[in-house]
This record gives C-alpha cells, sequence and structure tokens, in this order.
C-alpha cells in the first residue's frame, strides 16, 4: 500500500478554508467585550496539548528544559503563519512530540491569548 501525498491544489483549497474559518471567527466575535474569556481559552489549550513539554506563559520555564517557551515562540509568529502551523500541525522535532492540528476557532483562540486582539490587527513580538 502506497501513501500520496495531497494534491497541492488540495493542499491549497483547504488552506484557504482554514483561513476563511479563522476570518469567520474573527468576525463573529469582532467587538466582544469576551476578549480576555477567549484568550483564557487559548491559554487552556496551550496548556492542556502542549503544556506537558512547553511552558505556556511569558517567562516561564518549560518543564522540559530543551522544550521551547511557546507564548514567546508561537506569540513571534504573523497571524497567517500562525493559523497555518496550528491547522496543520507544528512538526514533530522529535518522535515524542505530537503532532497537534487545531480547529480555527481554537486557532483564534490562542491567537487572542498570544497577541491579546483580533487576528486581523496588527501581530506583536514578545517581551
Amino acid at each position: 500500500m502506497t501513501v500520496r501525498a495531497p494534491h497541492p491544489r488540495c493542499q491549497a483549497t483547504r488552506r484557504l478554508g482554514r483561513i476563511a474559518a479563522l476570518a469567520l471567527v474573527g468576525l463573529a466575535s469582532y467587538g466582544r467585550p469576551a476578549l480576555a474569556a477567549e484568550g483564557s481559552d487559548g491559554k487552556a489549550l496551550l496548556e492542556k496539548n502542549c503544556g506537558r513539554c512547553h511552558a505556556v506563559i511569558a517567562g516561564a520555564e518549560s518543564p522540559l528544559k530543551q522544550a521551547p517557551n511557546l507564548w514567546i515562540v508561537l506569540g513571534a509568529y504573523p497571524g497567517e503563519r500562525l493559523e497555518a502551523e496550528l491547522a496543520e500541525g507544528i512538526g514533530s522535532r522529535h518522535r515524542e512530540m505530537p503532532q497537534i492540528q487545531f480547529s480555527a476557532e481554537d486557532i483564534a483562540s490562542i491567537y487572542y491569548y498570544l497577541h491579546g486582539k483580533g487576528p486581523d490587527a496588527e501581530y506583536r513580538r514578545p517581551q
């Protein structure tokens, strides 16, 4: 049995669909006073899926020394790259690292947590 890579056109269509879904989530939550809740949801998602090895809070040390602090690493990504990395699953750097694919809604929550504003806003580089 051979496994074929998806056709590039299919990959582009899926990526466009994810971007559109993220944009819809952003538009649906535009002007919502629950921005803090969105951020806490994003923090909870990172803690649940990544916190075993990675720190997800600014200035914290990762439980696994070799694992970088995700608040710093992912917070430096521009919105489009962050969306692509989280939607497709950040490539494993070692065998024990799972490849997790987040939904568009999860990505929006993570973005709010990392950047403190909507996905269409200019990104900031964490301190």
